[in-house]
């Protein structure tokens, strides 16, 4: 358990072997997404371990600080929009193959992912529960402001926390085509 490692000040790293079964469930994760997502099981896709251990590291230094300076765990939720936060900062997935190399679904592979391992983590732990009302749009806002708009890693678990059933099922405006170099 990650609190009983670090009680203290001084951080204690979180086992290799830990590690290692992050990343395999990452792993198993991304390519079922891939396959959700329509791509072919034979599309050559690139994982940075190195990010993604990097990634797995600083979400148990973060979980670490909570329990040091706040005396608490953080939930899945707060966990899942920690991993989400990194994952678009540091963009560990990749869409290597020539094929789709001017894929939009291709580029936006990472704000992709970050949707799905949010609504998977927010289904499973019951904070929402499966619709058949979820608004395009609303996945649409979240990966236009994923790519474009930027979040502290506060702000992001705020929002993370917030997204409710009732938000799925809300219409967004679309922001795709209204970029404005003026906005900017």
């Amino acid at each position: 358990m990650p609190g009983k490692r670090n009680k203290g000040l001084k951080y204690t790293r979180i086992p290799y072997s830990e590690i290692g079964g992050i990343v395999r469930t990452f792993e198993k994760i991304f390519n079922d997404f891939l396959s959700i997502k329509g791509f072919p099981a034979w599309v050559e896709r690139h994982i940075s371990f190195f990010t993604l251990i990097d990634i797995i590291v600083r979400v148990d230094k973060r979980r670490a600080y909570y329990q040091c300076f706040h005396g608490m765990e953080i939930n899945e939720c707060k966990e899942a929009a920690l991993y989400a936060y990194w994952i678009l900062k540091l963009r560990p997935f990749s869409i290597i193959d020539k094929k789709f190399i001017n894929n939009q679904e291709a580029c936006t592979i990472n704000e992709s992912f970050v949707i799905h391992f949010i609504g998977f983590v927010l289904e499973s732990t019951g904070r929402i529960k499966r619709t058949n009302n979820i608004k395009e749009s609303y996945r649409k806002f979240l990966e236009y402001s994923f790519r474009f708009r930027n979040f502290s890693i506060d702000s992001f678990l705020v929002l993370v926390e917030s997204i409710s059933t009732e938000t799925l099922e809300k219409e967004y405006p679309d922001l795709s085509g209204k970029m404005n170099l003026n906005n900017i």
